[in-house]
């Protein structure tokens, strides 16, 4: 079948029956006019009046499905974040509206101040409509430790959904003490930095111990000192002489930053870790004396051992 043929008259008729349609308040027509028009133009200009008249018939659900077709978009004006703002609020998406606000760097001091209040309003009233949801959270952050897995993403929307900054850190701080999921513990860490809380809190560890964490000096995964100085030295200097030994040690460095973080190794001795992915790989291709000096970074190669059998259960 040939593609559909769209006349330019046919498309700004339905935009102006749309917004006739929205001038008189009949919602659901300009619903229908804009969605025939959607259709025909998959534009942002035409995504932003179906995403209003949507909002206007109270589908807020759809609303956000189609908003987040131009979810970059949105984010490139003052006026249109504080839309996007307003559509996830409408579905009760308060994390992800909070992430929003303190990420974006167009909107003033003063507006982010706004918003976040407007957030904190709107979470105050879902904790004291709907204290029960908060258990229904615990529940499935207690299956997926259970699980040992990695969380898949339809999940990890279910469970932030609905969910308000008082009550995933109060989540947090009763669960990361005992977590056990390598692959959860990550995630949920990196959410609180997103987040911008600046609270210290016990966290357990990769390596079945417990420590503390101030989340206010806390980096993201990929904006570890470490991590970016070994990532640009295999990148640049390994890659330059030997592209599949560099290829091996990013691969490697990065599974072992997803599964440790917060609590990275190779902080430490940053040297000697950057010889141990070298050494690693030199001694596979049958290298004696990669394998000799291996030896001398027995206690990395021990951390590292450690850290493979947790992701290798995902093979």
């Amino acid at each position: 079948m040939g593609e559909k043929i769209v006349f330019p008259d046919e498309l700004q008729r339905n935009i102006r029956l749309a917004k006739k349609a929205m001038e008189q308040k009949e919602f659901l027509t300009s619903v229908t006019y804009l969605q025939k028009a959607y259709e025909m133009e998959m534009s942002f200009e035409i995504n932003q009046l179906y995403t209003e008249a949507l909002l206007k018939s109270e589908d807020f659900k759809s609303a956000l499905q189609i908003a987040q077709d131009f979810a970059i978009e949105y984010q490139k004006t003052a006026t249109t974040i504080t839309t996007y703002v307003r559509i996830l609020l409408l579905n009760q998406q308060f994390l992800t509206a909070r992430k929003l606000v303190i990420q974006n760097s167009l909107l003033t001091k003063e507006q982010k101040k706004t918003l976040t209040q407007q957030i904190k309003q709107l979470e105050l009233a879902i904790d004291l409509l709907d204290p029960e949801s908060l258990q229904v959270k615990r529940q499935l952050l207690n299956q997926w430790d259970e699980s040992l897995m990695p969380i898949i993403t339809a999940d990890w929307e279910v469970f932030v959904g609905q969910l308000t900054y008082p009550q995933f850190i109060g989540l947090m701080q009763d669960f990361l003490p005992k977590c056990r999921n390598n692959f959860l513990r990550p995630r949920l860490v990196e959410e609180l930095v997103l987040l911008g809380c600046d609270k210290v809190i016990r966290c357990a560890r990769w390596d079945n111990t417990i420590a503390t964490i101030n989340l206010k000096e806390l980096k993201l995964p990929e904006e570890v000192p470490a991590y970016q100085k070994l990532k640009t030295y295999f990148e640049t200097e390994i890659a330059a002489t030997d592209i599949q030994l560099a290829n091996y040690c990013l691969t490697e460095l990065s599974a072992q930053l997803a599964v440790t973080y917060p609590f990275v190794p190779f902080t430490d001795d940053l040297k000697r870790w950057e010889q141990s992915y070298i050494l690693e790989y030199q001694a596979m291709m049958g290298n004696n004396k990669a394998v000799a000096g291996l030896e001398k970074l027995a206690d990395i190669t021990k951390q590292k051992e450690k850290i493979r059998q947790i992701y290798q259960v995902i093979f």
